[in-house]
C-alpha cells in the first residue's frame, strides 16, 4: 500500500463502525487510524488526542471527517496548519472503500491526485436507489 496514512475523525463511534463495516467487505486494513469525539469530551481533550495520533504518524496524511464544521472537522483543520495533511468532510462507506482499494493497489501515490479522485467518488456515491435500482430483482 502507498504510504499515505488515513485518519478517520468522527463523532462517537461512527468512524470505528465505518472501518468495521469496510473490513467486512475488503478485509483487514493497514495505515488507517481512528480518533473519536466521545460524548462529554472537551474540545481541548479531543485536540490533544488527535495531536498525539498525528504526531505518531510519518508521511502524508489524509483525514476523513464526518461533518464539515463539527468538532472533528474543526480540530483536524486547525491541526493541519502544522503539517502536510488533507481533510475531506462527508466520509461514507463507498468512498472509504474506493479510496482504500486505490491505495492498496498502488493506483495513486500523490495525495493531491488522491484527494481529487476521492471528491469525484463522493459525487457518484449518492443516488436515489428507487430510480437507479429499478432492475433489481430479489
Amino acid at each position: 500500500m502507498a504510504e499515505i496514512n488515513i485518519v478517520i475523525a468522527t463523532h462517537g463511534n461512527f468512524g470505528i463502525e465505518l472501518l468495521n463495516s469496510a473490513e467486512m467487505i475488503i478485509g483487514k486494513t493497514d495505515n488507517v487510524y481512528n480518533v473519536s469525539l466521545e460524548p462529554g469530551m472537551s474540545f481541548e481533550n479531543f485536540t490533544s488526542i488527535a495531536q498525539k495520533l498525528l504526531d505518531s504518524l510519518s508521511g502524508p496524511i489524509l483525514t476523513l471527517v464526518d461533518l464539515f464544521g463539527g468538532t472533528p472537522s474543526n480540530v483536524m483543520t486547525f491541526l493541519s496548519r502544522k503539517r502536510s495533511q488533507k481533510i475531506i468532510a462527508g466520509v461514507n462507506l463507498p468512498m472509504f472503500i474506493d479510496l482504500y482499494l486505490k491505495l492498496s493497489n498502488n493506483e495513486v501515490f500523490d495525495i493531491n491526485k488522491l484527494t481529487e479522485g476521492y471528491l469525484q467518488i463522493y459525487r457518484r456515491s449518492i443516488m436515489l436507489t428507487n430510480k437507479e435500482g429499478n432492475d433489481i430483482n430479489i
